[in-house]
């Protein structure tokens, strides 16, 4: 177990990533993945803030389903290995690919748009396939050991639309034979560093994608400035973020307060950080 643990550390360390790592059974990935559309239904009907933040950044503050993924011991064990017995969730993210959608994500870091301090060593985001995760459907593709390098300078790559939606990439060249597929069958997941520079591409498939991501941390992270909030997993928790609770259940009243106070509070904290990254 010892041999296992550290060889994931190695990797992670040397590559800025590990996959693939089993997590979910066959059975308990398929369940998720029928909670997630059911969840994503309901969040449509509702509109509103509800709706604009479906996608992020505190899935797990309202879902249930979301927040057992977040407590799935093998998510668990793996991000111990990795960050220590101190665990907390910053951040929940839905990544999903239709079928046939053309849209794809340029090379980029996720670390330039967080504003945390202290995510180079203790922070990891899990990727969780909760359909399989090809080449074909968009998957995510990382630069190998590109995480050393911090945070890079990004730029827009063009001003074309589709430019645009592509969203901001690193200003560097990026060895493309450096990079790998990240390819996942349901259940399995990846973890990566947050500074890793990564990209995604087109659904060329009959079926989407749904991947799960949870940004771990340890009570090492502090925001950079502001109030955030953070849900204690595992272990103790830190004072650099405001405590979140369990939901009792979907959509409870206490908890869909818990969850438009805490998105609000995490998009100031993002607009601020995008607005300081454009004046520097």
């Amino acid at each position: 177990m010892r041999t296992a643990v550290n060889n994931l550390r190695d990797r992670f360390r040397t590559d800025g990533y590990a996959f693939p790592l089993d997590a979910l059974t066959p059975e308990e990935a398929a369940r998720a993945l029928t909670d997630c559309r059911t969840y994503l239904r309901a969040v449509s009907s509702v509109g509103g803030a509800m709706a604009q933040y479906a996608m992020f950044p505190k899935i797990h503050l309202v879902a249930t389903w979301a927040d057992r993924l977040v407590h799935h011991p093998a998510l668990l064990g793996l991000a111990e290995s990795l960050l220590g017995p101190d665990l907390m969730v910053w951040s929940t993210n839905l990544f999903t690919r239709p079928a046939h959608s053309g849209g794809s994500l340029a090379w980029h870091q996720d670390a330039v748009y967080l504003g945390l301090n202290g995510y180079q060593e203790h922070a990891v985001r899990v990727w969780v396939a909760l359909t399989d995760t090809t080449a074909a459907n968009g998957t995510m593709r990382y630069s190998r050991g590109s995480h050393a390098q911090g945070a890079l300078a990004h730029r827009w790559g063009g001003t074309h639309i589709e430019d645009i939606m592509r969203g901001e990439e690193v200003a560097v060249e990026v060895d493309e034979s450096s990079s790998v597929a990240v390819v996942l069958t349901a259940g399995q997941c990846s973890a990566h560093h947050l500074a890793m520079v990564h990209c995604s591409g087109a659904n060329t498939t009959d079926h989407s994608r749904y991947n799960f991501a949870i940004d771990y941390i340890s009570p090492k992270v502090r925001p950079t400035e502001g109030e955030d909030s953070a849900l204690t997993v595992r272990g103790e928790g830190g004072s650099g973020f405001l405590p979140e609770a369990r939901p009792l259940s979907d959509f409870h009243p206490d908890a869909v307060r818990q969850f438009y106070a805490a998105t609000a509070r995490r998009q100031a904290r993002i607009d601020h950080t995008v607005r300081h990254r454009s004046t520097t």
